[in-house]
């Protein structure tokens, strides 16, 4: 906490991305790589998601002086390539995201979805952009409204182009949501998305999996991905048996976890036909 303080203060130095890159926390899947014996990810995504936010109370105020600080130096409206325009950005995303971890009440959801709707409205790069789709995402309660109306904005903002959609498949898949899953299998019917498109894929289902939401004690996010491998084997043998690395760690798992896993593993091993790409991937899971 301490150190988190004084970076968070650091005014001295100019080198606004090592204090950005110094205030993030460690990713869940890197916390999940340092467990020694069984992964709980829904221990890990709490563990950390109360350290973010506990630190987003403690200093509040400092993360909101800061972030209004560099707003404040971007305020030319000018989108600038230096190291130290590049870095302002970060940092103020880190700030950002601090900032709308706070959302436990009726209230501090509305004001970090405001705080996200104006960093998302005055963007002038993808990076800003994202940086407040992605806090907006996994908005709830008092923030829904402002959460689908950046993710309708945004969709129509794009015009087709296929890398920003992709960013828009993926935003979605990515959110922390209790019914995440339900918006994915929305998604994955939406004209735009196609299984024939391995990047689509990637964006929409490959990003769902990287959610600790894909670990939900149901299975119900091993069956869906069990079922989307059975279908895409038949379209794109190369991606089915990638995606398929997500079910082979299953030995990683608690007992009833990865059961289920290795139940999805047998049922694609059991597919006929199947591709000799996923049959390797599967069998080796297996093993």
């Amino acid at each position: 906490k301490e150190a988190f303080g004084r970076t968070l203060g650091e005014k001295e130095s100019t080198d606004f991305s090592i204090i950005a890159y110094a205030l993030i926390l460690p990713s869940e899947g890197t916390l999940a790589e340092l467990v020694e014996g069984v992964v709980d990810p829904m221990a890990i995504k709490k563990a950390r998601g109360t350290i973010k936010k506990a630190l987003g109370r403690e200093f509040q105020s400092e993360l909101k002086e800061r972030y209004e600080e560099l707003t404040a130096a971007m305020d030319d409206g000018e989108f600038k390539v230096d190291a130290a325009s590049i870095g302002r950005r970060r940092l103020r995303n880190v700030c950002l995201e601090y900032l709308c971890s706070i959302k436990e009440t009726p209230e501090e959801q509305k004001v970090a979805a405001e705080l996200a709707t104006a960093h998302f409205e005055k963007a002038n790069g993808m990076t800003d952009k994202m940086a407040a789709l992605s806090s907006l995402a996994s908005m709830d309660g008092e923030g829904a409204d402002a959460r689908d109306k950046a993710i309708e904005t945004f969709y129509h903002d794009a015009n087709g182009d296929a890398l920003v959609l992709n960013k828009w498949f993926s935003v979605q898949a990515m959110a922390d949501l209790p019914d995440v899953l339900d918006r994915v299998k929305k998604l994955k019917e939406h004209p735009d998305f196609s299984m024939k498109n391995p990047n689509r894929c990637r964006s929409l289902i490959g990003a769902f999996t990287m959610n600790t939401a894909f670990h939900d004690e149901s299975g119900e996010g091993y069956t869906f991905l069990g079922n989307i491998l059975g279908e895409l084997d038949k379209l794109n043998p190369q991606i089915s048996s990638r995606m398929a690395s997500s079910l082979i760690q299953w030995r990683k798992y608690s007992p009833e976890r990865g059961e289920q896993m290795k139940a999805e593993l047998e049922k694609l091993a059991a597919m006929k036909p199947i591709s000799e790409d996923l049959y390797e991937i599967v069998n080796r899971g297996l093993k």
